[in-house]
């Protein structure tokens, strides 16, 4: 029964965009809406303003035009929409270099060697010498994959110890006079 009533008003609500307004009640929406407008207008508060005389006619504020155009974010930084890259400045190319310099310099204090950095220095400026990072050694073990990670079946398993064994064996016999307290009595039948 309550499938064939959630069925109704799913019904009833899938119909609701089909059913056509009357023109009374047409009219009368229109007639709210406007009346509501107007409410709205002298309920919001009116800023003193200074009003000139009537006889001086003020022209009205021209409205914002909407932008169409591209999106900020997508305008190159040219003015006539050329791409102009924008050089580093002689103080912008000594603090990289020296930065460059400072690092490197901690990279060797604290691994042996810097690796190799790309150079950020403009094309006309040499590029900081820098030694090619040590050599990893190649690992020869074995791979993690073949390890046996002590699943049933991989690899012998640890035998428990004596304390261990009779730790487990009472808590299986504690286990199993607690089961039995709490089964209700057995009847046979037979």
């Amino acid at each position: 029964m309550r499938v064939l009533v959630l069925l109704a008003v799913l019904g009833v609500c899938s119909a609701v965009p089909f059913i056509q307004n009357t023109p009374e009640v047409q009219a009368e929406k229109a007639r709210f809406f406007q009346s509501f407008r107007a409410a709205q207008v002298a309920a919001t508060p009116q800023q003193a303003i200074h009003r000139p005389p009537p006889a001086a006619h003020r022209p009205s504020p021209a409205a914002q035009p909407q932008w169409y155009g591209p999106v900020a974010a997508t305008v190159p930084a040219g003015v006539d929409g050329t791409i102009t890259p924008v050089g580093d400045t002689h103080e912008v190319v000594a603090a990289r270099t020296a930065f460059l310099n400072a690092y490197n310099a901690q990279v060797r204090a604290t691994a042996g060697a810097a690796p190799a950095v790309p150079s950020f220095a403009p094309a006309y400026s040499p590029a900081p010498a820098v030694r090619a990072a040590p050599v990893q050694p190649k690992w020869t073990g074995p791979v993690a994959a073949t390890v046996p990670a002590g699943l049933p079946g991989s690899a012998p398993q640890v035998a428990d110890t004596p304390e261990v064994a009779a730790a487990k064996q009472e808590f299986f016999n504690t286990f199993q006079r607690q089961a039995a307290a709490a089964a209700p009595p057995s009847r046979n039948y037979f």
